[in-house]
């Protein structure tokens, strides 16, 4: 038994670990693709449920004890009622294959199984961690096993009834200690590189960041046949604020820049600081008219203000503005062109924005 425990313990653990690692690398992409991302994860937990059944321990002969119910519960808590649904088909068709076809034993399986899926819907909707509502859906498949067993094994014997208590109390606790685990290890890891990626003065992207997100619009917009914009600003006459107040209300008004520029765009939109007054906003499925007409609403935006300093002095502001957008523009001359449109704008008086030309 304690072999056979272990190893359902450690097959959990590898399909949790790689499982996270692929969400973390593909998680952006799949965000994209709601019911792929879903789909996705029923199929990778509707495997572990048949290796599950695979690595089960025997009781009296001819009952196997598992953790099948688990990969129903957790891709229920991971994925939803699509993720869910698709691992409980998967496991029950397998359990309807080993066993020959429509028995009494591969019946009663496939009730547990989508008995267990409606539990969980029920405690885990909410897609919140706690270990209350997690262990009520495990205690429930708890019972639903045993009621399994006095089904198949008339009566079953106290060793039946404690064996399967057993391994699905102690296999619902350590999946519970695993996933807060990962999930606490995954909101550190998120922190870390939200650090690494924003501007800590303005909280926009970084320029490192903003390049990796160009490239990821790009190979986006190339795949799906959609544009992209690009709108590049400039502080106006921005020494002057740092000469006439310093350097620290310089700071300020570059922030409250950073928070009005991530106010006024949507999901698509990743306003980044470029270095010093210079900012840059990549904008996905977006022509060069709808990145002119954002880049005019900064502008009017920015100009209208008000931007305060440390003291409540309300100062002046302008920007000047390029932009352009890609495919109207190659991508690799994108940059370059929309920053010759911005130092356009400022030779041409300032206030203004300006597009690129290919």
């Amino acid at each position: 038994m304690l072999k056979e425990l272990i190893n359902n313990f450690a097959l959990l653990t590898s399909f949790l670990f790689f499982g996270n690692l692929l969400s973390r690398k593909y998680g952006r992409h799949l965000e994209k693709h709601k019911y792929m991302h879903q789909v996705m994860n029923g199929l990778m937990l509707g495997l572990s449920g048949i290796l599950l059944m695979m690595t089960g321990l025997w009781s009296n002969g001819h009952f196997v004890v598992d953790l099948r119910q688990l990969a129903i519960i957790i891709s229920v808590y991971m994925g939803g009622t699509v993720s869910g649904l698709l691992t409980t088909l998967i496991i029950s068709l397998y359990h309807i294959y080993i066993t020959g076809g429509w028995t009494d034993v591969s019946l009663t399986a496939t009730v547990i199984c989508f008995m267990t899926l409606g539990i969980s819907l029920i405690f885990l909707r909410e897609k919140k961690l706690t270990l209350r509502k997690w262990m009520s859906a495990v205690l429930g498949a708890a019972v639903l096993s045993l009621l399994s067993a006095f089904l198949v094994i008339n009566p079953p014997n106290n060793g039946t009834i404690a064996i399967v208590t057993t391994v699905k109390l102690l296999g619902g606790l350590f999946t519970y200690f695993m996933m807060s685990h990962i999930k606490k290890t995954e909101r550190a890891f998120h922190l870390l590189e939200e650090a690494a990626n924003r501007d800590h003065l303005t909280g926009l992207y970084s320029p490192r960041a903003f390049d990796a997100l160009f490239e990821e619009v790009f190979h986006t917009s190339k795949a799906t046949k959609q544009p992209f914009g690009v709108v590049m600003l400039d502080i106006d006459h921005f020494k002057n604020i740092n000469d006439t107040y310093g350097h620290l209300n310089g700071d300020t008004v570059l922030s409250q820049l950073g928070i009005m520029l991530n106010r006024e765009f949507t999901m698509r939109a990743y306003p980044s600081r470029k270095g010093g007054e210079e900012f840059a906003i990549l904008i996905g499925d977006c022509d060069t008219e709808r990145a002119a007409s954002l880049a005019e609403k900064i502008r009017k935006a920015v100009e209208h203000g008000p931007f305060q300093l440390n003291d409540g002095t309300i100062v002046p502001l302008t920007v000047s503005i390029g932009a352009g957008s890609f495919p109207a523009i190659a991508a690799e001359k994108l940059m370059e062109k929309v920053d010759s449109a911005l130092y356009e704008a400022k030779r041409s008086g300032r206030n203004r924005v300006e597009l690129a030309k290919p």
